[in-house]
């Protein structure tokens, strides 16, 4: 079995097997214990939490656009 979770550092998603004690995040190197890191999904297999992650970052890519969008524009 595999998690999806989040970095409590930097908001990075992690791929982690249940079965390890520890992850660390690729993107800012901070080493988790996995029974303390917040679970977003789980996955049978490597491959579809990989699946899940990348429709994850979709999600927040999407989020992150439609708050842009709802900024005023400011007329300099």
């Amino acid at each position: 079995m595999y998690i999806v979770a989040v970095c409590p550092r930097c908001g990075n998603l992690l791929l982690a097997k249940v079965t390890n004690k520890t992850r660390l995040c690729t993107h800012c190197g901070f080493r988790s214990q996995i029974g303390n890191l917040k679970v977003l999904a789980k996955a049978e297999s490597p491959k579809q939490a990989v699946i899940l992650i990348q429709s994850l970052k979709k999600k927040r890519m999407l989020q992150k656009d439609s708050q842009i969008l709802r900024k005023p524009y400011k007329n300099i």
